[in-house]
């Protein structure tokens, strides 16, 4: 838990006005606000839709419209900076996932010859798992949907499509474009999931403070749809690789 800290807070919650003097620090969960003549707020934060700064200030913005100002002095601005890290620490979008590890275990790599579904799969998971890894560990909600990113992954996606296509059937580019076709049609709720991801990035890009951290959380969502239908769309793509 960070040092608390002494503000003025400001604002409107459930309807009521609200002007006192409290205590503010932050732990792995929760914004903590301590008054001195009453019970002690905790302010989960997976329940803040968003957070603004000023030199001396921030706004707390929550559900409904309600929202809380502290004032103190630039020891806020950094407390803003802590809150937005902790609330949009990135997750794991992997975890559950059926078919992303499934190859390995099942002859990838016979007489030191990777099979044709070992590398159809890494073809396939490449640029969804370069994305992730790029994003691990950034806490700055612009900056994770920079390096992972809707409109950048689905030419990424048919990319790899393509790759995979030219492996199954080299020097027939009839036969490539119908496999192309093909993996394609197996994927396309995937490619459905990456607009929605594209989408939920602009509205993190563009949005307004007030909705930051709830558009976070909608972009957080699709990401991991994005990652789940890649998944799913996997195993009819390992038929026709085997069916080649």
């Amino acid at each position: 838990m960070s040092a608390p800290l002494a503000v003025r807070v400001a604002g409107l919650v459930r309807g009521r006005r609200l002007d006192a003097v409290a205590r503010v620090s932050l732990d792995d969960g929760a914004l903590v606000l301590e008054w001195p003549h009453a019970a002690a707020w905790r302010l989960a934060l997976d329940g803040i839709d968003g957070i603004g700064t000023g030199a001396t200030s921030c706004t707390v913005y929550l559900p409904d419209g309600d929202l809380l100002e502290l004032t103190a002095d630039e020891s806020v601005h950094a407390l803003a900076m802590a809150v937005t890290e902790r609330a949009c620490r990135m997750p794991e979008l992997t975890r559950g996932l059926r078919h992303l590890g499934a190859v390995r275990h099942h002859g990838a790599v016979v007489a030191g010859v990777v099979s044709p579904l070992h590398a159809a799969h890494d073809r396939w998971f490449a640029p969804l798992l370069a994305a992730r890894r790029a994003v691990h560990g950034v806490s700055d909600p612009q900056r994770q949907v920079q390096l992972l990113d809707g409109a950048a992954l689905q030419p990424a996606m048919l990319e790899a499509a393509g790759r995979i296509s030219t492996s199954l059937a080299p020097g027939d580019s009839a036969e490539q474009r119908a496999l192309e076709a093909a993996i394609e049609d197996e994927a396309r709720p995937m490619f459905g999931a990456l607009d929605h991801l594209r989408l939920a990035g602009d509205a993190v890009r563009t949005g307004h403070a007030a909705r930051r951290f709830a558009d976070w959380r909608r972009w957080v969502h699709a990401a991991r749809t994005v990652f789940e239908k890649a998944d799913e769309g996997w195993a009819g793509i390992a038929e026709i690789v085997g069916e080649s």
